[in-house]
This record gives C-alpha cells, structure tokens and sequence, in this order.
C-alpha cells in the first residue's frame, strides 16, 4: 500500500469548498486523502498542477471511472474529455455552464463528481461560484424538509440539449455539440438525495434540468422550485473558485451546482473537463 503523501486541506468558505496544499495530482499516494477532502467539502481547488490529458484522466480515475460524455463532442484522441472553451472574438448570451446547474443531473445516473483542469486562461475573470445543495437543505424550515422528502423531480435536457433548446442552437460558437429529441427524455430522482459515501441530504435540483415535480405540471412546480433555486443560491451558501494557470478542481456533483462567470469578452479561455460516473439516487427512506 501506497504511503500517504501530507497535504493540508484550507477551507474556501463557510458553507463548502477547500483548497488543497501539497498535492500532486500525479501521485497515487495523495489520491484517498483528496476523495475523502472530496466528500468532506464539496469542493476542492488544487494549484500548480502540470497535467497531461492522459495524467488528467488517470487522476480522475481515483474518484471513479469517467463518464461518456452526451450530446457534447470530446476531444479526438480523448474521448473522456470535453474542451469547454470560448474563443477571445466571440459575444455569445450565455457561456458553457452559465447558468445554475448541476451537470447532466438528466442522466438515469447522474455523474458523482465533475473534475475542470485549466488550460488557457483571461488574464481577469471566469471564476466559478458554487453552492453546497446539502447546506441549502439543512437550512430549510423542519415543516418544508419534510415536505420534500417525499417528492420526486423530473431533469430534463430538453432546454439545453433538445431540438428546440436554445443553448445548444444559438450560443456555443465554440462548442460542438449536438442537440436531438433524445435530449427530452425525463428522468425522476428524490428533491432530497441521500449521498451513499456518507449519508448526507442534499436538495437535488437545479434552475436548468429540474423542469417540474414528479406527478405535477410545470406551472404547478415552478414556484416552489424557483424558491428552492434562489433559496440555495444565497450568498451565506456559496463559495467562488479563482483560476490560475495549472489550476484543477473538483467538485461534488450531487450535492453542489455551479455558475460559470462569462465577465473576460475579448480573451480566450480553455478548459479540461473529465466528468465521473455515479449510480441512480435514493431518497430518504
């Protein structure tokens, strides 16, 4: 067995995120201590890391194995891998991952955690903001938590994925994905997901894919969700990752969404992202 490598885990915010010092992506022996940092936080930033795309992949291989990747085209010889760039002439509405998500959270499964490596970056702005979807439960009234612990909500692609989805249709000049009816597809997970590794509740919705609940119509469900939306999104709740070149993050993808910033028009930013596979989510019991 591998000896552990010291690293020192420094909290980002009061509600999630760490960063973590002295670490090498490269070295097999820091790979434990960083999921468990993982699990703890939500979050983790790691500077200074030379990666290749092989290293990059075999690194988020110690989190779990990596997704294929729908509707969004990878990386030739890396198939694992999406480029999520905007190029220094392009003015478009919205950026890859700006809006309030949760990656995929349409798949059957959705991915456990999503891992961003930085390759090209604005000499300003691009940060990231997350918020920690268990805080967002635990903050909840009594009566409200156990409210949605019975609830079902159903993701969906369609909005950015289906055939009449504007963000893949008219705002990723960059990005080549493509968009078809497999897109609408529904999926429904528990409003409160119960984390396997540890047990945590975390409010499992999200301003793009969590299109209504589980038995109920759109307009029914959209005041409540939009509450919960805004309820997570409350500064107290949040944690925001600057980048520098050589910068890796991780994230918790069950139990954070994330918001990338589009403030750097007139400079190219280019990104690694490798995204790992999870299992169907339960409820409470």
């Amino acid at each position: 067995m591998a000896q552990k490598s010291a690293i020192e885990i420094k909290p980002l915010s009061g509600a999630l995120g760490a960063e973590v010092l002295g670490a090498d992506g490269k070295d097999p022996a820091t790979h434990e201590q960083i999921h468990d940092a993982l699990m703890d936080h939500g979050v983790l930033m790691i500077r200074d890391q030379d990666l290749t795309p092989a290293q990059h992949k075999a690194f988020c291989r110690s989190l779990g194995e990596p997704l294929p990747v729908p509707f969004v085209h990878t990386l030739e010889d890396h198939p694992e891998i999406i480029a999520v760039i905007k190029e220094a002439d392009e003015r478009t509405e919205m950026v890859f991952g700006g809006t309030w998500h949760t990656d995929f959270s349409f798949l059957a499964a959705p991915p456990k955690a999503s891992c961003l490596y930085a390759r090209e970056l604005p000499p300003f702005g691009g940060d990231t903001l997350f918020a920690s979807m268990t805080g967002a439960y635990e903050t909840l009234s009594r009566g409200m938590r156990a409210m949605l612990e019975g609830l079902g909500v159903a993701h969906s692609g369609r909005r950015s994925y289906g055939p009449v989805g504007t963000f893949a249709n008219d705002q990723l000049d960059s990005m080549n994905v493509t968009a078809g009816e497999s897109g609408d597809a529904e999926v429904v997970h528990p409003v409160v997901a119960v984390i396997p590794e540890n047990g945590k509740r975390s409010l499992f919705v999200n301003d793009i894919y969590a299109i209504r609940f589980d038995g109920m119509t759109e307009a029914e469900s959209e005041p409540l969700l939009k509450f919960l939306c805004e309820h997570a999104q409350r500064p107290e709740n949040l944690c925001r990752l600057t980048w520098r070149p050589g910068s890796l993050a991780l994230w918790d993808n069950r139990t954070t969404t994330h918001y990338a910033i589009d403030d750097y028009d007139g400079h190219r930013r280019e990104m690694h992202r490798v995204t790992i596979a999870g299992v169907p989510l339960t409820g409470v019991q």
